[in-house]
């Protein structure tokens, strides 16, 4: 059996994650598919405090957002008043249609620009995603000290269609994490998600 080396001289079975029992299976492969995104993910989520930093100083803010679509990596650069106008527009318009799933997936699908609307629901959860970048520092740290640490871990609903969450503790978090960057050294990278209301 191959090893992924943790730290030290610790080290776990490489297939050891995702794991098999279906609970923790779908949300093992959530979190491995973010964390081998960590990097993107910041650059997204401080692109938003950016653009309304740089919009009120009245100064010149441009963000180049790559994303797959359909198979094709899709590039746009938005300035910081574009940003905040897809911000305020697409929340404005999903409250319009907040009753009328059909209305708000026809919007979504066919009005918009499918970037535009990867890019709200990115920003939109961007305090999820903060707090998972947090938790996975926190986790290393708490383990290290030797202090019990675990979060409970929801799949985003705007990009998945589970309902379903999990405990995990601090080692967990830390191997899951580990095994994600492997991946990246290894170029077997899945796409982050598309928003749900997409498909």
């Amino acid at each position: 059996m191959e090893k992924l080396n943790i730290y030290d001289n610790y080290n776990i079975d490489l297939n050891k994650y995702p794991r098999k029992e279906l609970n923790y299976r779908i949300t093992d492969i959530v979190l491995i598919t973010l964390f081998s995104h960590i990097q993107q993910i910041k650059k997204i989520c401080n692109c938003y405090q950016e653009a309304y930093n740089n919009y009120n100083e009245v100064k010149d803010y441009y963000f180049t957002f790559h994303f797959p679509i359909s198979n094709t990596l899709n590039r746009k650069t938005y300035s910081a008043k574009e940003i905040i106008t897809i911000m305020k527009e697409i929340n404005f318009n999903i409250q319009q249609y907040q009753y009328n799933t059909n209305q708000l997936q026809h919007y979504l699908k066919y009005k918009c620009n499918p970037l535009d609307v990867t890019l709200f629901f990115y920003l939109k959860n961007k305090e999820f995603f903060e707090n998972l970048i947090n938790d996975i520092e926190k986790a290393k740290i708490s383990y290290f000290q030797g202090r019990n640490y675990s979060i409970k871990f929801n799949i985003p609903v705007d990009f998945y269609n589970y309902k379903q969450s999990n405990l995990y503790t601090a080692l967990e978090l830390f191997e899951i994490y580990s095994y994600s960057q492997y991946l990246v050294k290894n170029k077997i990278i899945k796409n982050l998600p598309l928003p749900k209301y997409l498909e």
